[in-house]
């Protein structure tokens, strides 16, 4: 395994100066249990090695440690346990690089902070492709933080709105199944307005915006029962069209981004429509119809 043997030759300068004393010692045993695949043992050897005062200050030993904790969590299922071990290989890998002054171990410390660091990022997606949008933020949350405090100067914008833009569907789904929680519907705007302000032609930011509030002003009608007297009425039909007016420029826009999305041409159509200007909803429904369905 390409790792174990990197670990084993950023290590082998320990052996030696181990000299007679080299078999009851913690780093040691934990080396050869890391190299034989006995990560559990590892851990508790490396563990016991960077405890005592001999290690403490020992940069090897912390890469050592980063590299058992690193593997252990790539062994786990997600969630608090392997994002502990995470925190532990980064803790280590940290420690290892402060401590190696002559960067005698830099390369193999930063290659394994550079997975690590991945994994926040990759982990966040899958979180929200599990609808879990609490853990996402505080995976991505962490990934933005080390990103940064590691280069300041790193461009974040692409990774950010991608993000944001993920968490906002995420919003806008939850919302949809439970359509009085308005706290997520405040929550999508949010995310959407966020991409739009790092990227103000992002498509599908402007797409999604402008459905959310169309969809948000539909509702609206349909709450209107036969009960309901005409000032009610007129009250909900008014707080309808003044989301339709703000669906109206996002949706314009995307339309504008790309002219040939057919999504963009309904979506203009309807919103016209619940607009009462039958000209701009019917131009947009020709439209439509003389576009070839897209493959």
């Amino acid at each position: 395994m390409n790792t174990v043997r990197h670990i084993a030759i950023a290590c082998f300068a320990i052996l030696p100066a181990m000299g007679l004393f080299a078999q009851s010692d913690p780093l040691v045993e934990a080396l050869k249990s890391y190299q034989a695949g006995d990560l559990e043992n590892a851990r508790q050897s490396i563990d016991e090695a960077v405890s005592q005062p001999m290690h403490q200050e020992n940069a090897e030993a912390w890469l050592l440690r980063g590299f058992v904790y690193k593997d252990i969590y790539k062994s786990r299922p997600q969630g608090s346990p392997a994002d502990s071990l995470r925190e532990e290989a980064m803790t280590s890998l940290d420690r290892c690089l402060a401590l190696d002054s002559e960067e005698l171990y830099r390369e193999n410390a930063m290659q394994a902070r550079e997975f690590l660091i991945r994994s926040y990022f990759n982990d966040a997606a899958k979180a929200l492709g599990e609808m879990d949008d609490e853990r996402a933020l505080m995976l991505y949350g962490r990934f933005k933080g080390v990103t940064l405090k590691d280069d300041p100067e790193a461009q974040m914008r692409i990774r950010e709105a991608e993000f944001m833009n993920a968490l906002g569907t995420v919003y806008t789904k939850k919302f949809n199944e439970e359509r009085t929680d308005l706290v997520l519907f405040d929550k999508a705007v949010s995310a959407y307005e966020h991409v739009l302000s790092l990227e103000p032609e992002n498509y599908g930011a402007n797409y999604n915006l402008a459905t959310l509030f169309y969809n948000r002003g539909v509702f609206r009608i349909r709450e209107i029962s036969a009960e309901d007297d005409i000032p009610s009425i007129q009250q909900i039909q008014e707080v309808a069209r003044e989301f339709f007016l703000q669906a109206l420029p996002y949706m314009l826009k995307a339309h504008d981004m790309n002219p040939q999305r057919r999504e963009t041409l309904l979506g203009l159509e309807g919103i016209y429509y619940s607009l009462q200007d039958q000209d701009n909803s019917d131009k947009f429904r020709r439209l439509f119809e003389e576009m070839l369905p897209q493959e």
